[in-house]
């Protein structure tokens, strides 16, 4: 119902707990630092900070070009979440953005007949795996609170790229070739992103005026051009009649999506204190477990290459995956053990579980102390050298539903 994100490791953020020599390192760079999955990307990024932009501002702009160079992983079909530091009042806030499932959706939409769980690639394609939408809503959220510019001026690369055309690179390559078989049944994703009969080729220069359009719409009236109105319609219609599991999406579920303010998880790693984003993201709790069961060993003593490290860190993601699968959820619906799941404590004894002489093979949840399910606070201050003033992280997940007429081609994937 809602897609995944493509990795674990999502925006953290790193402050010492105490004063050390690490506070007086260089920063990596005195103005600002910009990074996206494709460096057409961090160049639209960098082009919004020339201009006086915010961090936030860069990671819309950046999150936008990816939606035209890299449809596949990222942009506004799919949903995400963002962290916002301020380094001048310390301040960490974090707004969550992932695709909701739609009204109609039941606990058994992705059980077969018998039962049984569908496998993936039945379950995947076409309606049961689209959610609603939330990147947009969370881009006007967080320009809201920390945009510099107009928010058109975010549209400007993106729209560039999609009007005057972008290369297909090998990222984009390979994920056309290995969603090639699905394509048979959706003829509008091969009108943007085939050449007689095939995938673009990589190298090829495709454009999507009808992406830079809807653009254009969303910049001059923000993002009621895409979650209400023709738009809204042509989704819903698109995903309740889609040729492969079509289920009942309403305007309704397009028009009531809202991004949502949350409070990001903070945890103790050796001199530092680490936050991520919390519920409904698994990567901030997963990867605080993983760093304290690990913070025992001497991992920089072995270094990255030696095999002990390998072990050490595999054990403790199978057994933060253990829990994650168990209490993990959105919060909406699920009372999620935070603190407990992330108490210094309770990480030792999942940590005594791993052992150097073999692998644990049964990786069983552990139960974590019953503590109050909202986060424990996070701290104030940022004690750790800043590379700029504010920073601002944002992790998108695929666009979760197939090229409908009004948005054409915004989304390469089929599904969620």
């Amino acid at each position: 119902m809602i897609s995944r994100l493509s990795g674990l490791l999502a925006a953290f953020a790193l402050c010492p707990l105490l004063p050390t020599p690490l506070a007086a390192r260089e920063p990596v760079s005195v103005n600002a630092t910009v990074s996206a999955a494709d460096p057409r990307a961090a160049e639209a990024g960098q082009e919004i900070l020339r201009k006086g932009g915010s961090a936030t501002d860069a990671a819309i702009a950046m999150m936008l070009t990816l939606n035209v160079v890299e449809p596949h992983n990222s942009g506004i079909g799919g949903g995400g979440f963002l962290m916002h530091h301020d380094g001048q009042t310390g301040v960490l806030e974090s707004i969550d953005g992932r695709e909701t499932a739609p009204a109609a959706a039941r606990p058994d939409r992705f059980m077969g007949a018998d039962g049984q769980p569908l496998p993936f690639l039945k379950a995947w394609p076409g309606g049961y795996s689209v959610g609603v939408p939330g990147n947009l809503r969370l881009a006007w959220e967080a320009h809201r609170k920390w945009g510099k510019l107009p928010w058109a001026e975010l549209f400007q690369p993106a729209i560039r790229f999609a009007e005057q055309g972008f290369e297909v690179r090998q990222r984009l390559d390979t994920a056309m070739k290995a969603l090639e078989p699905i394509w048979a049944d959706f003829p509008e994703i091969r009108q943007y992103f085939w050449i007689d009969g095939k995938p673009a080729p990589m190298g090829t220069i495709l454009k999507n005026p009808p992406l830079a359009a809807l653009f254009k719409r969303i910049a001059a009236e923000g993002p009621d051009a895409f979650y209400r109105g023709e738009n809204a319609r042509i989704i819903a219609e698109t995903v309740t009649q889609a040729p492969k599991n079509p289920v009942p999406m309403t305007e309704a579920d397009l028009a009531g999506y809202q991004a949502k303010a949350r409070k990001p998880v903070c945890g103790p790693y050796r001199i530092y204190t680490v936050c991520g984003m919390g519920p409904a993201s698994a990567g901030g709790i997963t990867v605080l477990q993983v760093l304290g069961m690990v913070e025992r060993f001497p991992l920089a003593q072995w270094g990255k290459d030696d095999p002990r490290s390998w072990h050490v860190i595999g054990e403790a993601m199978r057994l933060a995956y253990a829990d994650r699968e168990t209490y993990l959820g959105d919060p909406e619906f699920v009372a999620v053990p935070i603190a407990g799941m992330i108490d210094p404590a309770y990480l030792k004894r999942r940590s005594a579980l791993i052992s150097m002489g073999k692998a644990l093979n049964d990786y069983r949840p552990g139960t974590p102390p019953a503590r109050q399910s909202g986060p424990p606070p996070c701290p104030s201050r940022n004690r750790a050298p800043a590379i700029s003033s504010r920073w601002t992280a944002m992790a998108t997940s695929p666009p979760g539903h197939p090229p409908s007429k009004a948005s054409s081609a915004a989304s390469l994937s089929p599904t969620a």
